[in-house]
């Protein structure tokens, strides 16, 4: 292995930027170009993630996602109409960008960049709806659709935060209907409706649901609100729990 130089050490960033436990560290900045960009802190590093497109910056043979790569083979003739399947290298890859998109999506929850978690979550959705439409057999497909439930869950945190910061309150809710009931019908998908009710997901959800049930004083109570959607987006449910417990504390409003 070559050596390279000195100036490679990232000691200074490190040092710069502490990783703290329990803490989900990310941040934007520029790039050397003005685009932007994010960053997560972890325990041995940092990652730096492209804000648009994929979040490693990398074409698929000259399309800007795996999907597109999928989606454009898939559309060839002779494949649209005969159910073409999807191949296991395919198959894998588009499992692959989907990991790289629910990074991005956590660490824009944490920013609050509510826009951007919907849409990796969206783009997540379709590349699950490609796997179940186009899977190899249904055992696949099954194991495919487990990973859909962590998507709508994103998709519906971001979209209720969204509503919220536009002040409607009303529509928070019916989005988070929208989203238990997309999560039951996958879990049925999958063959596993039993689990629906006991899911971390299903849980989360109806949790925020009544955090937005409960008329809080608008500063004191929206910002509890908002840090409860963060500590989800983040899966620090723990802290989640402890901030719904305050608005329940606090009571309704006279």
């Amino acid at each position: 292995m070559r050596d390279v130089s000195s100036s490679n050490d990232l000691t200074p960033f490190l040092k710069n930027w502490r990783w703290q436990l329990g803490v989900f560290g990310a941040r934007t900045l520029s790039g050397h170009d003005g685009r932007l960009l994010i960053q997560v802190r972890l325990e041995l590093g940092i990652i730096q993630m492209e804000a648009d497109g994929r979040p490693d910056g990398i074409v698929s043979d000259g399309f800007a996602t795996v999907l597109d790569r999928v989606r454009s083979n898939l559309a060839m003739p002779g494949d649209a109409g005969d159910g073409a399947r999807l191949g296991a290298d395919d198959a894998s890859d588009l499992c692959g960008e989907l990991l790289l998109f629910r990074q991005r999506s956590m660490a824009c929850a944490v920013l609050e960049l509510w826009s951007r978690v919907r849409r990796d979550a969206l783009h997540n959705i379709e590349i699950l709806d490609v796997l179940w439409t186009r899977g190899v057999d249904n055992a696949e497909r099954a194991r495919h659709e487990l990973l859909r439930a962590n998507e709508i869950q994103m998709q519906t945190r971001a979209e209720v935060a969204m509503a919220i910061v536009a002040g409607r309150k009303s529509e928070a809710g019916i989005v988070i209907d929208r989203g238990l009931d997309a999560l039951k019908k996958s879990f049925g998908r999958a063959g596993l409706q039993e689990q629906f009710e006991r899911s971390i997901e299903a849980q989360s959800l109806r949790g925020l649901r009544e955090s937005l049930t409960l008329k809080l004083p608008a500063s004191q109570r929206l910002e509890l609100e908002q840090r409860m959607l963060v500590a989800i987006g983040a899966e620090n449910f723990e802290l989640a729990a402890i901030l719904r417990d305050e608005l329940r504390q606090m009571g309704p409003t006279q």
